[in-house]
């Protein structure tokens, strides 16, 4: 950011940097602020103004400065420069806006909220807030307060933003902006889902996602965002007092928990892999989001297919049979209404699949390396948030350590990162003997599903420690291929 402020003078007009970027830069620096906030300690998202050219200026900076440049709103004149890859830490985006009026002070009056609504020339020394609206005094108070009696309604998607700033920095919504937020969320069907699906994953990835889920249900915009969710409610949940609906949410805040905690708790089980699951769930899946921000969505969904398979017996008992793979479904439709990419919603709707596996393996006397090594190849690149969920599900319980599988489900989580970790190329993957090819050639028999399973089993074999060698292999498998061939009658 430094040399593209040396750079800006060059610019023949006025350039402002306007929104989070200069709220956060304030809550870090402003004295007398007696409130805990969770400021970033390095900001990714950088908002710049100009009276005119936005797009323009954006395609400039990404020239300058080999960036990739991007299109956002041709009719609002905005661009954007992405520098560096996502996710890593030379990672920034600058979009790059013309005013949204004749004026800056316009521009600043037509934002959503008013500790947003300041501005920072660069092209001018010293560097000095613009602050028209009183954003200075809001961020001392810990206020969250809109521009203008319209500001949320002309864009109803800002009722999301006043959630998640209240959660990220601790503000409290001032009375007349309150009374906007619970008119305006009801026209949040009104947005376009591509909005509506970034605000609402920045709130679920906040460490208190669980706490805003709630105000989002009491404003009545998970009605609108998420109605399946609504469905769980009054649906009893086994082992918990609380019904499917608040279950969800809890485990959103366990999950969150977890990752926050990989190094300490639940018998340290998570301890010896802390470092390996946190790479992992760095590694992108699609639409910008990684494997971390994912497994919340996965978390709040992961019962989703509960209120289509409710049913209650005579004896009093409750049963979901199947809801993971109902829930599977839903949640492919969910995402797809919310336009998250193919790959993003096959991802989470797999989590969502099998998050119940790890808990199931819990109640076998032991887990065998051969069930390791099957519980890996049906989750795929999903396994170890599969294993998270499982975790984090467990522990919602309402006295999960007196929970009968209690020691049991530790255990197994720990074979299963063990496996994952510590074991990949043995358990999870081992590396194959045999070729589908040169199995075909010496034993005469033609390519096909046939040779594809033979493949499977042997490496499944292999993953138990029954077969080591080649030869082994050949033994292994003229054995298993004499079991599969018709005897003579």
């Amino acid at each position: 950011m430094e040399r593209l402020i040396r750079w800006l003078p060059q610019v023949t007009q006025p350039c402002f940097l306007v929104g989070g970027a200069v709220r956060d830069s304030l809550l870090r620096s402003l004295p007398g602020l007696d409130r805990h906030l969770t400021v970033p300690t390095r900001t990714h998202d950088f908002d710049l103004l100009v009276p005119q050219g936005g797009i323009s200026l954006a395609r400039r900076l990404a020239d300058e400065f080999g960036a990739a440049f991007y299109v956002l709103d041709r009719e609002r004149d905005i661009g954007r420069a992405v520098f560096g890859t996502m996710g890593r830490a030379d990672w920034r985006v600058v979009d790059v806006a013309a005013y949204q009026g004749t004026n800056l002070e316009e521009d600043l009056a037509r934002r959503d909220f008013c500790v947003n609504a300041m501005a920072v020339e660069l092209t001018k020394q010293p560097l000095v807030v613009l602050d028209l609206l009183g954003g200075i005094n809001d961020l001392r108070a810990g206020r969250l307060r809109a521009t203008s009696d319209r500001a949320l309604s002309d864009d109803p998607v800002r009722t999301l933003r006043a959630v998640r700033l209240c959660a990220q920095f601790g503000f409290k919504i001032e009375p007349n902006t309150l009374a906007q937020t619970r008119t305006a969320a009801s026209r949040l069907r009104e947005v376009s889902s591509e909005r509506v699906r970034e605000e609402f994953m920045k709130i679920l990835v906040l460490p208190n996602a669980g706490a805003s889920l709630q105000q989002m249900d009491a404003f009545g915009m998970l009605d609108i965002v998420l109605p399946e969710l609504i469905a769980l409610k009054g649906l009893p949940q086994p082992g918990s007092t609380l019904d499917g609906f608040a279950h969800s949410i809890r485990v959103v805040h366990m999950t969150h928990r977890l990752l926050t905690n990989l190094q300490t708790g639940w018998g340290d089980v998570l301890l010896p892999y802390h470092e390996h699951i946190t790479q992992h769930l760095t590694s992108l899946v699609g639409d910008g989001y990684d494997r971390r921000a994912l497994l919340f969505l996965a978390a709040l969904l992961h019962d989703i297919g509960k209120s289509s398979t409710f049913k209650c017996h005579e004896d009093g008992l409750v049963h979901y049979f199947d809801h993971e793979k109902i829930g599977a479904q839903r949640a492919r439709e969910i995402l797809g209404r919310l336009r998250f990419s193919r790959q993003v919603s096959d991802w989470v709707a797999s989590v969502v699949r099998w998050h119940l596996r790890p808990l199931l393996l819990a109640r076998e006397t032991t887990v065998s390396r051969r069930a390791l090594h099957r519980f890996f190849r049906d989750t795929g690149e999903t396994g170890v948030s599969v294993v998270l969920l499982a975790l984090a599900d467990h522990l919602a319980l309402d006295e999960p350590a007196q929970h009968e599988h209690h020691n049991k489900v530790l255990e197994t989580v720990s074979q299963l990162f063990e496996a994952y970790f510590g074991q990949h190329d043995e358990i999870v993957t081992p590396s194959p003997l045999l070729r589908g090819g040169e199995i075909v050639r010496q034993l005469g028999i033609s390519p096909g599903p046939l040779v594809g399973s033979l493949l499977r089993e042997l490496q499944e074999a292999q993953a138990a420690g029954e077969v080591r060698t080649r030869a082994q292999a050949w033994e292994w498998v003229r054995m298993r291929l004499s079991t599969l061939q018709p005897k003579d009658s």
